[in-house]
């Protein structure tokens, strides 16, 4: 997950290339001006970070939402890691996503490449299928084996890649129109892979449609899109036992705010506990805050030993709860910030 202080710096990096460009052109530098430069550092730092759609799930499944159930979308959660890999190009991700809340059900993955294609009127992202994907599962975690990868390790398909452009304060993304097609015979089909994306949000559809009729072959009815939220990543700890006595102290947590999820188990009575954590956006009121949940359950159940209600923007939760304490803190935060960096 991206920091607010590596935001800050490539925000400050995005700055410098805008005036060094601005004085180069100034100047009188030869060479046409690229008019999606600054789209394109922007759109590559919001593709950055996780992704989940634990919250329209959540919705859907409401019966104030009245949605039925064959239009209920399954929960997925992304992984964009940029990585440096330069046999092919500047702006490299690494994309990585499971379903279920399940790190072991992958359903993508994939090597994504960025550039700015004026000729095609906006900015252009590549995907890549890697021909031993099976190796490089968890590079999310391990950018630097990707390091040497090399061209003939990745297939792209250029009739799929994807065309970017800025509409207002976000991005839309599409594929051009029954470009990309495969499959055989009556199962001869085109892909629509449309997205949109901003600095909270990111949006995808994905669907086939037969190539003899048109008919829809996998996909939402109107094409309803997945809608991921970006998730912020906080580190946690667990302690079990009365103050003063040798506490079980459980370190190292990971835990990220778009429905995150860990068990830890009390070793005096061998009790599992899990912890859940919940950004929320309330669909059905107009007057209650938007904020983060942070619940401790016995493993099983659906009621909270204890539970603490939050501003979404905050940087450590707590909850102490008879002899159990459980504590996150926003992955990047650095506790000694001055007051007036707090503002």
């Amino acid at each position: 997950m991206t920091s607010d202080a590596t935001v800050r710096q490539r925000l400050a990096r995005i700055g410098c290339a805008l005036l060094l460009g601005a004085a180069s052109t100034a100047l009188g530098a030869s060479g046409p001006a690229d008019p999606y430069a600054r789209d394109l550092l922007i759109l590559t730092d919001w593709f950055e970070g996780e992704f989940d759609n634990e919250g329209q799930v959540w919705f859907e499944r409401d019966p104030l939402s009245a949605t039925p159930e064959a239009a209920r979308h399954e929960r997925l959660h992304t992984l964009h890691r940029r990585i440096e890999a330069p046999a092919f190009g500047e702006h490299v991700f690494y994309v990585e996503e499971y379903r279920d809340n399940d790190p072991a059900q992958i359903v993508r993955q994939r090597l994504v490449v960025f550039r700015s294609d004026p000729e095609a009127g906006g900015i252009r992202m590549q995907q890549g299928f890697f021909r031993d994907g099976e190796r490089y599962l968890g590079s999310y975690q391990a950018p630097e084996q990707l390091t040497r990868l090399k061209p003939r390790q990745v297939q792209f398909l250029s009739e799929c890649d994807v065309f970017w452009r800025r509409v207002a304060g976000q991005f839309e993304g599409r594929m051009k129109e029954k470009a990309c097609v495969f499959g055989d015979g009556a199962k001869r089909r085109y892909s629509v892979h449309n997205l949109w994306l901003s600095q909270s949000k990111y949006w995808r559809v994905d669907a086939t449609y037969l190539v003899s009729d048109g008919s829809r072959h996998v996909g939402f009815p109107d094409d309803e899109p997945h809608q991921l939220r970006r998730a912020k990543r906080y580190q946690c700890e667990a302690q079990f036992g009365a103050p003063g006595s040798d506490r079980q102290k459980i370190e190292g947590l990971s835990l990220h705010s778009q429905g995150g999820s860990f068990t830890v188990t009390r070793a005096a009575d061998g009790q599992a506990f899990d912890v859940l954590m919940r950004e929320k956006e309330y669909p059905f009121y107009s007057q209650r805050p938007d904020f983060i949940y942070f619940s401790i359950r016995r493993s099983g159940e659906q009621r909270s030993v204890a539970y603490t209600v939050n501003d979404p923007r905050s940087r450590s939760l707590g909850v102490n709860f008879d002899d159990m304490l459980f504590y996150c803190y926003l992955e990047g935060y650095a506790f000694r910030e001055r007051y007036d960096a707090l503002l």
